[in-house]
């Protein structure tokens, strides 16, 4: 009987220990990346174009050419209204955008977002195009707004990669003064964000 007993107390003993509660500390982790990259992959160019300035200040009947260069890169000029001859252009002027070599939308691509997230793409306001001289002289191309696809405060639906592209285009005018365009290169700039 005693040999019984000893052995029933070791084995009551044994499970006590196996029952026992065991306690340990674990870290939680977190890699913050608040940067989403945007590359100007595909620049934003009008073109090669013929562009007239408008002396509106002078002659309050012509009005200043207008244009618009869509995402997909469709080149819609609007002609100004027939100055009266009041300012330095004579009767029958029209200021006015012709197209001479095609222009090219912008592409910006969206990296390192979240895979299959959407973000809010917004445009802020552009700067004009201005010669490369920097002559004040010489009159810039008013660039009025950005137009961008998918639309400013509209969605992007991103890839698996995280990643997904903004088509830019812009709306511009001629500008107000009694000087014309000098052929050169000019030169805007505009800002796109996005956000989640």
């Amino acid at each position: 009987m005693k040999n019984v007993t000893k052995k029933l107390s070791s084995v009551v003993v044994g499970l006590m220990v196996v029952g026992g509660v065991q306690a340990d500390t674990f870290n939680a982790t977190a890699t913050v990346q608040s940067t989403i990259t945007l590359v100007e992959t595909t620049p934003f160019d009008m073109g090669t174009i013929f562009v007239t300035a408008s002396d509106t200040t002078n002659d309050t009947n012509g009005t200043a050419a207008t244009l618009t260069i869509t995402t997909a890169g469709v080149f819609t000029p609007v002609d100004g209204v027939t100055a009266t001859g009041e300012g330095v252009n004579a009767a029958g002027y029209v200021s006015k955008f012709v197209s001479l070599a095609p222009a090219t939308p912008g592409v910006i691509s969206v990296a390192g977002a979240a895979a299959f997230g959407t973000v809010t793409v917004t445009s802020g306001t552009p700067t004009a195009l201005t010669h490369s001289s920097g002559s004040p002289s010489i009159p810039d191309i008013v660039f009025s707004t950005v137009v961008t696809l998918p639309v400013t405060t509209g969605t992007l639906t991103l890839d698996g990669a995280g990643a997904g592209d903004i088509l830019v285009g812009g709306t511009f005018a001629a500008a107000d003064s009694v000087n014309q365009y000098t052929d050169g290169v000019y030169t805007g700039t505009y800002d796109i964000s996005v956000a989640y």
